[in-house]
């Protein structure tokens, strides 16, 4: 009788706590050699808490964590974080990719406004041997990789990622896509035998999720692999288990063939919802003529023009980098650039003594980087509130009138009992539909959608979009949707 494979990685009667409550109480996940893994879970599930205490990066309340990588065991949390500083043991996260923007861009506008200034890191010094260990000579710990040999491997993980051309950027002038891609290079620079990732294809388009599938494939022969993620859609080819969770516990452990596909996504499901809405008026809202921005020798918009008027709405559709965001700053009157072009918003051209605040005060914003301007215990209340000052923060004092309108706000939106909640308590699709209760308070003109969407399952997709589609129905609005899924437009 052949006797089973010894676990690499092992979690034995565990529960994590989040908040006031435990999560996958008693439950037991050991993966063995030549195993790769999904967690499979709805939002809210707790799926990213378990790969951050795979990862070691979440402590546990109670049980064991066991790491078996060749003759070595490693058990217990503290030590396990020793494997994860060495990069044996790496997460990649969208919690990671926010603290990393909200690190080099203190307030979400300094992108535009420092993008030609020499301050801040580069793609190629985050990518530094030094910048992933930070390697003090007096402590002694597990071997890392050496720099030679980390060398090879940031040149591959560079490579794989398709980052060279941006090896110069700053770290503020990245996008979303390209800021995840920079994230998985500094993984698989670190050479791990463990990567556990979390949401890894959000915010990626749909070259970039191809690649990433690609390069999944190419390193498992030396690194285990687990990835958490809420869509069928993006079980790895690579993935051969797949443990599914919901409401903080595990419902089984299953083959992945037996779920790739098995179910329905939000695709196409949005389409009928409501009627349509009434056609476009002809006013103007929106004027871009032959529009270019650079930054140096970098040309990010080049002789763009475009037109919205009320009652339209459009889907801004691009690869990463492709200049979508740069495009939405000018609609913002986030940058600067928007004063050396021809650009007319609300029947008024820029430059012609307007306040940035008199087109703010007409436009509703939804992007998940807003998340992580938010410091955490701040109200949902408070969250929509801000809307009513365009701000992320709220520095006026509010009236009762503006109150009410915030709660009706949120019940409008059937989130009358969450006023009171933290927002970062809430799960990712909720949190999304009070950044929508935040944009729509102040009855904008124009709502600008900016991957409202992203790292959400289908349920809680089906959900934001047809919130987005009552909105285009009932209200006088324009609006701007930015997806890297066609197949998920309202």
């Amino acid at each position: 009788m052949t006797a089973p494979p010894r676990p690499l990685v092992s979690l034995q009667n565990i529960a994590l706590r989040s908040a006031d409550r435990l999560y996958f109480s008693d439950t037991d996940w050991d993966i063995c050699q030549g195993e790769h893994w999904t967690i499979l879970g709805p939002n809210g599930s707790g799926k990213s808490l378990l790969a951050g205490a795979l990862a070691a990066q979440v402590h546990l309340a109670r049980g064991s964590l066991t790491y078996r990588f060749g003759d070595e065991v490693v058990a217990g949390h503290d030590l396990g974080g020793t494997y994860a500083r060495r990069g044996q043991v790496v997460l990649v996260s969208l919690a990671q990719q926010q603290g990393l923007a909200a690190k080099y861009s203190g307030y979400h506008q300094a992108r535009w406004n420092s993008s030609e200034s020499s301050g801040g890191p580069t793609v190629e010094d985050l990518l530094s041997h030094h910048s992933l260990f930070a390697i003090n000579p007096f402590e002694v710990l597990p071997e890392t990789t050496g720099e030679s040999t980390f060398q090879q491997s940031r040149e591959r993980a560079v490579e794989l990622l398709g980052l060279a051309s941006l090896l110069a950027r700053r770290i503020k002038q990245l996008s979303s896509g390209e800021m995840r891609r920079l994230l998985l290079a500094r993984a698989l620079a670190c050479g791990p035998r463990l990567l556990v990732l979390d949401d890894p294809f959000a915010g990626l388009d749909y070259a970039g999720r191809e690649r990433l599938h690609e390069v999944l494939d190419q390193i498992t022969g030396t690194t285990t692999v687990v990835v958490a993620t809420g869509r069928r859609d993006d079980i790895p080819s690579c993935v051969t288990d797949v443990l599914e969770v919901d409401d903080g516990r595990v419902v089984k452990k299953t083959k992945a063939d037996r779920v790739r596909g098995r179910a329905p996504s939000a695709h196409g499901l949005c389409t009928t919802t409501v009627p349509a809405a009434a056609p476009p008026s002809g006013e103007l809202l929106v004027e871009l003529t032959s529009v270019t921005v650079r930054y140096g020798d970098a040309v990010i918009l080049n002789d763009v023009s475009f037109a919205l008027r009320r009652g339209e709405h459009c889907a801004l559709l691009g690869p990463n980098g492709a200049g979508k965001s740069t495009l939405l700053s000018l609609l913002l009157a986030d940058n600067p650039q928007a004063y050396a072009n021809d650009i007319r918003l609300f029947g008024r051209a820029r430059g012609t003594g307007e306040s940035i605040w008199d087109i703010k005060s007409r436009v509703g914003w939804v992007a998940p980087e807003l998340l992580s301007h938010y410091p955490p215990g701040w109200s949902c209340l408070d969250v929509v509130l801000s809307g009513f000052f365009a701000s992320i923060g709220l520095f006026s004092q509010t009236g009762p009138e503006q109150v009410a309108r915030a709660h009706e706000s949120l019940a409008w939106l059937g989130l009358d009992t969450v006023a009171d909640r933290p927002l970062h308590e809430l799960s990712h699709g909720s949190q999304r539909m009070v950044l929508l209760a935040r944009a729509l308070v102040s009855k904008p003109d124009l709502l600008i959608l900016d991957e409202p969407c992203q790292g959400l399952d289908a349920e809680h997709t089906l959900l934001v979009n047809r919130a987005v589609e009552r909105v285009a129905h009932k209200m006088p609005i324009s609006s701007i949707y930015v997806s890297h899924h066609e197949d998920e437009l309202p």
